[in-house]
């Protein structure tokens, strides 16, 4: 009887034993289970198993972008930032920095270029003639819409200037200017093989008379402009025709998609 009882307990032993060594198994082959590698439904961190399908959707959450006051009263106004048109677009935004003519920034965060719709695909034929020509060349676009806010700012930095001189650089914000409709594009050509802008014999809201399309032929006589900057200006104006834009007298790189009396038709100044 006794050796019965003692074999049973041992069976009982043998058989706990067993129960705890293919539990352990268990745990251990689980645990290799779970490796990120050969387990793509989970992953692993510390202690904790982490649905994959989870991290997977914060992964797919889009990159916020810094939207400012000045920027959403753009959108609201329904305007679109041009590389959501045509990304092969670059820019660089003159007034979000202190690279240009009144050394402060008047933009603030914005980094993005907006216009109308209908301009912004009208750009982006000028953009496709441009690449028909030179696959290496880009435009580059400085300004696009600009509030009357901001333009105001512009007007008066410039208050030294009589007025008759003045109205050459900056639009009477009174007026309405087309910057402020969105429908005008500051912008020159970039070229890539040698990761420079086009050579235009004048920068970017230059005030000097040289910056001026209308005396380039005089300039062009004396030397001042070479023929090089005269024939870069001449291809800038040429791919901006063919998007129905139309430089103005006084800056090479300001183009108007509409004349004021068609925009003041078609859209509202953007305050």
């Amino acid at each position: 009887m006794l050796i019965i009882n003692i074999l049973k307990n041992k069976g009982r032993l043998f058989c706990g034993i067993s129960i705890c060594f293919l539990v352990f198994s268990c745990i251990e082959n689980d645990k290799n289970n779970l490796s990120p590698k050969s387990t793509p439904d989970s992953l692993l961190q510390g202690n904790f198993i982490f649905d994959t399908i989870k991290v997977e959707s914060l992964s797919k959450v889009k990159k916020v972008i810094k939207i400012d006051s000045l920027e959403q009263r753009i959108i609201d106004s329904g305007l679109v930032n041009i590389q959501d048109i045509d990304s092969t677009i670059l820019v660089d935004v003159k007034y979000s920095s202190l690279d240009n003519f009144m050394k402060m920034d008047l933009y603030g965060s914005l980094n993005r270029i907006y216009l109308q719709k209908e301009v912004a695909e009208r750009l982006s034929v000028a953009q496709q003639a441009l690449k028909e020509k030179d696959s290496t060349l880009s435009l580059l676009v400085f300004d696009g819409v600009r509030p009357r806010s901001v333009q105001q700012r512009m007007w008066d930095a410039l208050d030294t200037i009589p007025f008759h001189d003045r109205i050459k650089f900056v639009s009477n914000p009174k007026n309405g200017s087309l910057h402020s409709y969105g429908c005008a594009v500051d912008l020159s050509i970039y070229d890539y093989k040698v990761d420079t802008l086009l050579d235009m014999g004048a920068g970017y809201d230059d005030l000097r008379k040289i910056a001026y399309p209308k005396y380039e032929k005089e300039f062009l006589e004396s030397g001042e402009l070479t023929k090089e900057q005269y024939e870069n200006r001449k291809l800038l104006r040429s791919v901006m025709r063919k998007g129905g834009f139309w430089v103005i007298a006084t800056e090479w790189w300001h183009f108007n998609a509409f004349s004021r009396e068609k925009a003041k038709e078609l859209y509202e100044i953007v305050e």
